[in-house]
């Protein structure tokens, strides 16, 4: 007697990439077994206990139907057939497969399931990757518009707070140190502190020592130091007057020049070409600068932003604006006397700046001891604006010399970042400069070469 072959049944396609293969088998006393396999590639054969063959089976009487579902199982029936689930896993099909959190896209397969697109379940807006869970890229950024993905943004440092996490900062204040290698007092570094010297290599700091009585800024090429820890001026024995640190104590500050007076130091400042020791009666001085105050103006540090396009040029920029970090030292750029300076204005740029702005920033004039070097009958004035601050021994009517410290370079005003503007004036002898008029000159025209 030949045994009663199984019915096989194939469900149709019930979802995307979903179909499902059900087997019954009934032995001789009626009863059913059924197999509801879920997952992979199951192929399903009936082998016949006579080896008849039949349409539809293979030649040694098994006949073989496969379908692609999740997950796998297998089942025995006890009537004489035999029933064998084989599975093969299939990677890349369906991402549940690969993320091992999910179901069948099914909706009759329950309510865990995700939906295709991450933004299917949230409003409109910007959401990390986390937040929206599911397929989504947890190292993404998502704009989500009317229950859809409208963009993705890559994030190279991770997405957090629903925004790309920004790159981590440098916070090495030998990061801005603009003048290369060397020692930098810490108020004229980002993040440094004032009474600290940094030794900068390659912009990272190798060390650091205290300076119990301050830093003393010098001129670009000049390393910075920390201050000597004594007055130098207790050994001033000509009486008041400058004295240049080596006519004081040798070894200890040969470069400075200070301002002795009733035997304490008034004021002082470190002389770029070194601090000439004159014979007893005369007062020491600074070697000149660049061969001796010329008749010409350094080049303030820093890098070019924006240039001088004033009046006859037909723009209304009346300097020139060159980036540098707030507290970056100024030198005085020609030898004179200074005239003007305000000074305790904050930064009031706000996207732009109200009437009241444009002329609330702190600034210090110097007056050219030789006069416009293109034109003799013609007085020179130099300005520098937006900046923080000036040190000790410069107010209105002291004389500077050509490369000695005159100011800090800041962001008051009406500026959008930490620059210093310088601008000159050319007026006829005798008669007073003003700012953003037609007096204003190309500040790099009269630049020493």
């Amino acid at each position: 007697m030949l045994a009663r072959r199984p019915a096989l049944a194939l469900a149709s396609v019930l979802g995307p990439g979903l179909l499902l293969a059900c087997s019954v088998g009934a032995d001789d006393t009626g009863n059913a077994n059924a197999t509801w396999p879920t997952s992979a590639s199951v192929s399903v054969s009936a082998s016949a206990s006579d080896g008849e063959d039949s349409e539809g089976t293979t030649g040694d009487g098994s006949s073989t139907t496969e379908a692609t579902t999740w997950p796998s199982t297998t089942t025995t029936t006890t009537a004489g057939s035999t029933w064998t689930t084989t599975t093969t896993t299939t990677t890349g099909s369906d991402p549940c497969e690969e993320l091992g959190n999910c179901s069948s896209s099914d909706p009759s397969m329950g309510s865990g399931d995700l939906p295709d697109d991450p933004c299917a379940n949230v409003g409109d807006g910007l959401f990390c990757g986390s937040v929206l869970g599911g397929f989504a890229d947890h190292q993404s950024l998502y704009q989500c518009m009317g229950g859809k993905t409208y963009s993705v943004s890559m994030c190279e440092y991770g997405c957090a707070d629903n925004l790309c996490k920004k790159p981590p900062m440098n916070d090495d204040p030998c990061d801005g140190a603009n003048s290369g290698d060397g020692d930098y007092c810490g108020g004229t570094l980002p993040g440094g502190d004032t009474d600290t010297l940094y030794t900068c290599i390659d912009g990272k700091t190798t060390a650091t020592k205290g300076c119990d009585s301050g830093c003393q800024v010098n001129p670009p090429g000049t390393p910075d130091k920390c201050n000597v820890s004594e007055d130098l001026c207790q050994y001033a024995n000509g009486g008041n007057g400058p004295y240049c640190g080596g006519s004081l104590k040798q070894g200890v500050a040969d470069d400075v020049l200070f301002q002795c007076v009733g035997g304490t130091t008034q004021s002082q400042q470190t002389c770029a070409n070194g601090c000439i020791m004159m014979p007893p009666g005369e007062p020491d001085i600074c070697a000149p600068n660049q061969g001796g105050n010329e008749c010409c103006l350094d080049k303030p540090p820093g890098s070019l932003t924006q240039s001088y396009t004033a009046c006859g040029n037909g723009g209304e920029h009346y300097g020139i604006d060159y980036g540098t970090a707030v507290g970056t030292p100024i030198y005085a750029g020609i030898a004179g006397t200074v005239v003007g300076m305000t000074l305790g204005y904050p930064n009031c740029y706000n996207n732009g700046c109200s009437q009241s702005c444009w002329n609330a920033f702190n600034y210090v004039k110097v007056k050219s001891d030789c006069g416009d070097p293109d034109n003799a009958n013609n007085d020179l004035y130099v300005y520098y604006l937006h900046i923080n601050g000036v040190p000790d021994g410069i107010a209105k009517n002291v004389h500077v010399d050509q490369g000695q410290l005159l100011a800090y370079s800041g962001n008051s005003g009406c500026s959008s970042g930490p620059h210093i503007h310088i601008e000159t004036a050319s007026v006829p002898k005798g008669q007073t400069a003003y700012l953003n008029t037609c007096s204003s000159e190309n500040p790099a025209a009269i630049y020493c070469q």
